[in-house]
């Protein structure tokens, strides 16, 4: 039987090959689970405790944003506490109140999940180093955002620290996408067959050069996402807050300029790759391109037609979607462009540990 180093290598820290599940023996004795939560391989609770993550984390951007379009950002005035005298809102608050305090109470819901699924890896922390990164990066992030939560308010809702606030958002849901797509990889064999590593070795220049143009268009058009949102009309509170001087025309059209060229480079990659380059890239890039579109189109909507409220709640879950869709092609397509590594007899009769 092979044995864990007692480090995880560099390697693991990625998306090693090895870690894809296939026909084998029964699980070893030290992969049955203890009790339920603290699981020894990856099962369908791990998946389970992945997608909450990435739910629980897109559904903060979405009561964030209900937080700003309904006025609500000062609902409560003061932080940690809602008010200086209460930890919770008061019925003296009105709507403002229940609905900021209702998305401050949304980040211990988070907690909560990002607890489980860090109990479901911790276990597998040397086989599946990657996992409980995710993980713990993903539990780490929960305060740092609370903090910036308070910031913001204490800053009378500055729009810079807004948009950080929104930055790490998107980048929780970007870590909590790759950890559902590598969970996926894990424990459904009909994933691990379709995202098998050392597909197209010829091809891995040009689809991993593709992929990192994505994610930097990706990430630029949600920045300046930000700064359109901080120069418009919703400012998050009733009364006047301090909002960025950009002309409102200007800064739109920059915002629209990376999602133009991610949509190039959607179309390139279907074009180049329509017969040499991995189903799951080539699906991966379709999905990506399909939320892209629907994102313009109510970006064009909602622009020529004042910002109503509705229209601009479903842009800010189309962002998230966005944000979770590019990150899960990214993270797919480096890995089935990865090298195959070789495995030892050991590794094939007990199945593959990750070092």
């Amino acid at each position: 039987m092979s044995t864990p180093s007692s480090a995880p290598t560099a390697s693991d820290l990625g998306d090693d090959p090895r870690e894809a599940p296939g026909p084998g023996p029964e699980p070893r004795s030290d992969r049955a689970p203890i009790g339920f939560f603290l699981r020894g391989e990856v099962d369908g609770w791990v998946r389970f405790t992945a997608w909450a993550s990435l739910a629980a984390n897109m559904l903060l951007i979405l009561t964030g944003g209900l937080v700003r379009l309904t006025g609500s950002g000062l609902g409560c005035p003061t932080w940690p506490r809602c008010t200086d005298e209460s930890w919770t809102n008061t019925s003296e608050m009105g709507i403002h109140g229940f609905i900021e305090f209702g998305n401050r109470t949304l980040t211990g819901v988070l907690m909560i999940v990002a607890v489980l699924a860090f109990l479901a890896v911790v276990r597998m922390a040397r086989r599946h180093a990657s996992l409980f990164v995710l993980t713990l990066l993903l539990g780490l992030g929960i305060p740092v955002q609370a903090v910036v939560g308070g910031v913001t308010v204490l800053t009378g809702l500055n729009p810079w620290i807004v948009g950080i606030h929104f930055m790490i958002s998107s980048a929780m849901i970007a870590m909590a996408a790759m950890l559902v797509n590598r969970t996926r990889r894990l424990s459904l064999e009909h994933v691990a067959q379709a995202e098998l590593a050392g597909q197209s070795p010829q091809q891995r220049g040009p689809i991993r050069g593709l992929l990192i143009a994505l994610a930097v268009f990706a990430a630029l058009s949600i920045y300046l996402g930000t700064l359109v949102t901080g120069t418009g009309p919703h400012g998050g509170d009733a009364g006047d807050v301090v909002r960025h001087t950009f002309d409102a025309l200007v800064i739109a059209r920059l915002h629209a300029l990376p999602a133009y060229a991610v949509v190039a480079l959607v179309l390139i990659g279907l074009l180049v790759g329509r017969r040499t380059w991995p189903m799951a890239v080539r699906r991966s890039l379709q999905l990506v391109g399909l939320v892209v579109i629907m994102q313009a189109l109510i970006g064009f909507y909602q622009f020529f037609n004042g910002l109503p409220i509705l229209v601009v709640a479903l842009h800010l879950i189309g962002s998230a979607l966005f944000v979770a869709v590019v990150s899960m092609a990214v993270e797919k397509g480096f890995h089935v462009t990865s090298e195959a590594p070789v495995l030892t007899e050991a590794e094939r009769r007990d199945g593959p540990v990750t070092v």
